[in-house]
């Protein structure tokens, strides 16, 4: 049986298939199975209709059949996702690797050409079997790959080719178990709120502070954001988190206004997943009728990466939030895509320079020079700056000369809980 659009094996049909040469593989040969795929299909299928992506697809496998070297068997798994298997004699396994990326190049180039969409991008991930590693099932082979090809669709290379090592089934279980225990984590609260303070360059006061995520589990381990955020991020999950935190930091200004205690602004990061819908909008709005703190107590955070990817719901963003008098500042500014022109086309009202520039403790001449030209030009255009990942003494004091606003680095303090902030303030 064949798969009547593309004329490759169903995948029933080729499981079998391919676990049979798997059997019967001899010493001097290599099986080499790699699993692909057609980065920003969907948008090439919402643009052109389903019709031309049906072509598109026929094409792809007779492209894949033509020029995939000692091609055998090939079968496509579902919508654009397609396996093939070559066999080989065997040797350097950089050899083969290098094919698989010139292959991929001659079908991106192909169908470029011919369907007129420079998007379109194949991400391969790929598997070597010889005559030491073949007691393994050929679902397992293909699975391997599989993941190999979502982490190549995750790189920014080129070629997009990852070949399948045994730690990556450690990231992906990794990933389940974040997956599948964060939403529990939220309802037992084992999420909580640390604070990293900024300080006043001219005065060297505490002048605000950022709430940052930490994930205390029940064994009193902590874990840290780049270890579970990146990950919930892209499933989705990170808006529960975002909105945990932020009723934590309502709460948190709500409490000490009604103590009679000093406030500062709090600052809060917000994930690109809140742009797809916008619905933080009303979400925020809920939180400042239930806790009814001053708006000024408040700042949001967004990237320079969504400021610069969806600059129209970006601009509403600001907007909304400046209606209800929160200030919004751009995060990261400097680590991507640094377009200057957002700061005329946004009305931020402050950017976080982001540590890159500050990348040696010991500040060189280039450094200096962008440093202070990018304070001077933001104050022209009535925008405050502050500076993330101050270590010494001496970078806070040349972030003073150059009239830096606000500074945030391990120098004055690294994140702390909600009671080391309150003995500070």
């Amino acid at each position: 049986m064949t798969d009547t659009l593309t004329g490759l094996d169903s995948y029933d049909e080729f499981v079998p298939k391919l676990q049979q040469i798997i059997d019967s593989l001899t010493e001097d040969k290599i099986i080499l199975i790699d699993y692909s795929d057609i980065k920003h299909f969907k948008y090439f299928n919402d643009t052109y209709s389903y019709k031309t992506g049906n072509d598109l697809l026929a094409d792809y496998a007779k492209l894949l059949i033509e020029n995939t070297d000692n091609f055998l068997y090939g079968s496509r798994v579902v919508s654009d996702n397609m396996v093939t298997v070559g066999m080989h004699d065997n040797g350097n396994k950089d050899d083969l690797h290098q094919q698989i990326c010139f292959r991929n190049t001659i079908i991106e180039n192909a169908l470029r050409k011919k369907y007129k969409c420079n998007r379109l991008r194949i991400c391969t991930g790929t598997y070597f079997i010889t005559k030491e590693n073949n007691n393994i099932d050929a679902e397992t082979v293909i699975s391997n790959c599989n993941l190999a090809r979502k982490i190549a669709r995750e790189n920014a290379r080129e070629d997009s080719v990852v070949i399948f090592k045994d730690e990556m089934s450690s990231k992906i279980n990794h990933e389940i178990e974040i997956l599948s225990t964060i939403d529990s984590a939220i309802k037992n609260n084992e999420l909580i709120a640390y604070y990293q303070p900024k300080i006043n360059s001219e005065t060297g006061i505490i002048s605000g502070a950022e709430a940052l995520v930490r994930w205390r589990k029940p064994d009193g381990t902590i874990i840290y954001p780049d270890q579970f955020v990146p990950i919930i991020e892209r499933s989705g999950q990170i808006i529960q988190v975002d909105y945990f935190m932020y009723q934590q930091v309502f709460q948190f200004i709500n409490e000490r206004i009604a103590e009679g205690q000093n406030i500062v602004p709090i600052s809060i990061n917000v994930s690109r997943q809140h742009f797809k819908k916008l619905d933080i909008i009303n979400y925020v709005k809920s939180l400042q009728r239930v806790y009814n703190i001053p708006a000024k107590y408040v700042e949001f955070e967004i990237t320079e990466t969504v400021c610069m990817t969806d600059t129209v719901k970006a601009l509403k963003f600001i907007h909304e939030f400046h209606e209800m008098g929160f200030k919004v500042s751009m995060d990261d500014f400097g680590s991507g895509y640094s377009s200057l022109y957002l700061l005329s086309e946004l009305p931020i009202d402050l950017i976080k320079m982001d540590k890159c520039f500050l990348q040696t403790q010991d500040l060189q001449k280039k450094e200096r020079v962008i440093i202070s030209n990018v304070i001077n030009m933001t104050h022209q255009l009535d925008i405050q700056t502050l500076c993330e990942g101050v270590e010494t003494p001496e970078q806070s004091e040349f972030l003073k000369s150059v009239g830096c606003d606000i500074q945030q680095g391990f120098y004055f303090s690294r994140p702390v809980t909600r009671e080391q902030l309150q003995e500070i303030l």
